[in-house]
């Protein structure tokens, strides 16, 4: 396979997953609410560190150790609790009005780390690059350095397209999100994290 069709197919793949509702989703529209279009490609430079740091690991030969059944009970347990605790934060927030744009600059850092806090804390993250993102390595590595940069340029590039489209409409329907609109979409949020936290947790011990 070339380099251009490692980058394509890395692209579309990875497009699927993202359109998958899940944790990060729910930040995105959470966060965009409140401080506006930018923090879509914050979160997923958070999201893109995590995922680089995840394929130096994978290249090294850690994919072994992540598969260990304790490991998978261990992250899924950590990942469930930390979900409950950032969708207790996300709901206890909802008494204070739609907060403004105006303190975007003063939550750049704090938005990376959430981005990678959300995405390690969800163990479908880990599973989907033992299984999926394994496969992708063992294709882009035969073409050296430059298919592992094809590849993993493809795949955040679509996480980048999706979550800044994403933000951007949020942004931009911000005017529509009255503070009860907003506190209702807030909920729904905070209730999905919890109950997919829980479902984590429950998962682990059945």
């Amino acid at each position: 396979m070339n380099l251009f069709a490692i980058g394509l197919s890395s692209f579309i793949v990875a497009l699927s997953g993202a359109l998958s509702p899940g944790p990060l989703f729910a930040v995105t529209i959470t966060r965009s609410l409140k401080y506006g279009a930018r923090q879509g490609p914050l979160l997923i430079a958070g999201h893109s560190i995590l995922e680089f740091l995840m394929v130096v690991l994978l290249v090294a030969g850690f994919g072994t150790y992540l598969k260990q059944p304790g490991v998978s009970r261990f992250l899924s347990v950590a990942g469930g609790c930390v979900l409950v605790l950032m969708a207790g934060l996300m709901l206890k927030k909802t008494k204070t009005d739609l907060p403004i744009e105006k303190n975007v600059n003063t939550t750049k850092t704090l938005s990376v780390i959430n981005g990678m806090v959300v995405s390690v804390s969800n163990p479908y993250w880990t599973i989907w690059w033992l299984t999926i993102g394994l496969t992708y390595l063992s294709i882009a590595l035969p073409r050296g350095f430059a298919g592992l940069t094809a590849f993993f340029l493809g795949h955040i590039s679509a996480d980048f397209f999706w979550y800044t489209l994403v933000s951007y409409s949020i942004s931009k329907g911000k005017t529509k999100f009255t503070p009860p609109v907003y506190r209702i979409v807030t909920v729904c949020c905070g209730i999905f994290l919890s109950l997919f936290g829980v479902f984590l947790i429950i998962k682990a011990f059945i």
